[in-house]
Order: C-alpha cells, then structure tokens, then sequence
C-alpha cells in the first residue's frame, strides 16, 4: 500500500478548528417530568368486549421499497465522457431490483449487462461494445416503480501527441476546484493544513494501455516540485481504449500523518487529455478515507465533527462506518513540463521527512 502525506499539523489542528466551530452546550434535554401526566383512572370507562374474530391480518413482511436515485455515473450532463465507460446509478437505500435502459441520440438501444450491487445499493450497466465517440446517450434507471433519468456525451478524436512522461497538476486550492466530498469548507479546512497541496499525475506510457504515477506536489521557491517526503503511487497500468479518456486505479494507497498511517480505500484518477495533451480536462479523484487512525490518535472521533460541515462518515469496506467520502473535480489541470514524478522516493532515508 503506497501513501501520502497528510501534515502532522493536521492531527493537532483539526479537533481545534473542530470544536471551534461546536455550538453551545444548551441542546434540548429529555423532559422527565411525569407530574402533569394524565393518568386515566375511571373505573367506568367502556370496554369493548366485541371481539372480532374475523379481523384481518396483514401478513405482508415485505419492506416497503424506498429507494430513490441519488446520482449518476457518468453524471448528468457530463462530456468528455470515455468511450468504453460503464454506467452506474446510486441508491438512498437498498432496493432488490433495478433496471438500466442506455439509448443512443437516435434513440437504438444499447446491448449490454445489468448488476445489481451486492447491498442493494447501486445498479451498473456495462456495454457489451465502445460507445460512439462525440455521441450522447440516454439513461433511464428504474427502482422502486420510479424511473430517473441521465444523460452524458462521450469524448471525441484521441490525443493527437504523444503522452508519455508528461505531468499534470491538481491544484487542490485552485478555483478550478470543485469539491463533491467532502464538503468545500471541509476541504479548505483539510488542505489549509497539508504540507502539499498538489497532486500531480504522470504518464509513464500510453498506447494500447497507459501507466501511470501520482504524487504530490508543492509550491518551492515559486516553482512546482514533487513533494520529498510522501510516496509516489505507481498505478497498475489499464486499458486506453477510450484514448483520450483514462482511468487510473482503483487500488488501495494510504496517507501519512506523523508516524500514524491512514488507509485510503479504491483511489482512483480519471478525466480526459486534451488532443493537444496540453491538459487534463475534469480530473476526478476519488476514494474512501478511513478516520480511525486519526481518531484515535487525537482522542477525538472525526465522524463525530463532520456533520459541522454538513458531511457525514460513510461505511468503509469492513463495513463500519467510519470513512470519508473523497471526490474532487478539477475542471483543468494543466500539463508541467519542468516536473517529473520519481516514482522510487523513498521518505524514511530523508532525514528531513522524520
């Protein structure tokens, strides 16, 4: 499991910046207060001794099925969208059956398979062959009697040059930036204390597949540089068959905070190289965060906070839920020439990484 470094600063800083932002200890206490109790004691009272013994019993243990759609992948109005993408639909709950219809902008249906997630969470289509290049498709998902419906337009002609050892940059404080999760003011919260708050990805070859490594990255002396004392995370390489989108991951990495290791869960990068490969356009990385390590650390339960921010912890793949969703969106992350990822760094031989 290869990692990041989160700063040491972090695990002192956020159950501050935390319980900065706590409201005040006058919540609303349980009324204990029996004395005004209407307690009914007439002896008079009329009993109804009528007992019907053809009452109906419902014997009905079927749950109701509530789930709705909660989003989409690829989501809606989504562009630059791979060719060989497969399509998904997440659930509020858990439904035992669902449907995926996928039509072209003729309206001919696409062939393919349907799986329901093992929890009953989300559904997933796979094409049985590569969509249209600058075509849009139609999604209809339908659950619980309910149909939701999605649309996305793929991607057009692949990179016309070569990628091979070209470096782009995710500024994490840019306003390119969107953060889906957490929540924006979590992710200020979160970046304002890394010591690197870049991310940068490499190509190390593409063709049939492309390999690719990610780092991060810093600001030194006024110049982009991978960061010395974090590991790179050298993805296995995966099919570019939808050239110019790729996906890299997912695979399973960890962050470092101090001495402390925390596991991510499933990072991934994806997004789409400009014909030019001047940039990526609407890099998306994602993953799971799991917070016990942190907490317990600081002695301070990080799930217990994140509704401050409007977020919640979700489950992690052991199923307690004790993770943080991570998705952040950059709309362009730019191609650098002057840095290259060394994929060999090694922190624990650099004196000032300890």
């Amino acid at each position: 499991m290869r990692n990041l470094v989160l700063s040491p600063a972090f695990s002192v800083v956020l159950p501050f910046a935390l319980a900065a932002l706590l409201p005040g200890c006058d919540g609303k206490s349980v009324d204990s207060d029996t004395s005004g109790a209407d307690a009914d004691t007439d002896a008079d009272a009329d009993t109804d001794t009528d007992a019907d013994s053809d009452a109906d019993t419902d014997t009905d243990t079927d749950a109701d099925c509530t789930a709705t759609v909660t989003s989409f992948s690829p989501a809606t109005g989504a562009t630059d969208v791979g060719v060989d993408t497969s399509i998904s639909a997440m659930f509020s709950a858990a439904a035992t059956t669902a449907s995926v219809s996928v039509t072209d902008s003729s309206g001919a249906a696409v062939s393919g398979s349907t799986a329901l997630a093992g929890d009953g969470m989300s559904v997933g289509f796979v094409p049985d062959d590569l969509l249209d290049r600058s075509s849009t498709y139609d999604v209809e998902v339908s659950v619980c009697d309910a149909a939701y419906t999605s649309s996305f337009t793929t991607a057009g002609e692949s990179t016309s040059v070569t990628l091979d050892d070209h470096t782009y940059d995710i500024d994490l404080t840019g306003s390119d930036i969107t953060w889906v999760a957490p929540s924006s003011s979590a992710g200020a919260a979160l970046t304002g204390q890394l010591d690197a708050d870049h991310l940068l990805i490499m190509v190390q070859s593409s063709g049939a597949t492309i390999d690719t490594v990610a780092a991060a990255g810093q600001i030194h002396n006024g110049a982009l540089i991978q960061y010395q004392c974090a590991y790179a995370i050298d993805f296995p390489a995966s099919s570019f068959a939808g050239n110019p989108a790729f996906t890299a991951g997912p695979m399973d990495a960890s962050l470092s905070s101090g001495s402390t290791e925390v596991p991510v869960y499933d990072l991934q990068f994806t997004g789409t190289f400009a014909t030019d490969a001047g940039s990526i356009r609407n890099t998306e990385v994602t993953g799971l965060i799991d917070s016990r390590p942190v907490s317990d650390g600081i002695g301070y339960d990080i799930c217990d906070f994140l509704p401050l921010y409007g977020d919640e912890c979700v489950a992690c793949p052991d199923g307690e839920v004790k993770c943080i969703a991570l998705d952040i969106i950059d709309s362009s992350s730019p191609y650098d020439s002057t840095v290259t990822i060394d994929a060999a760094i090694d922190p624990s031989t650099d004196s000032h990484c300890n």
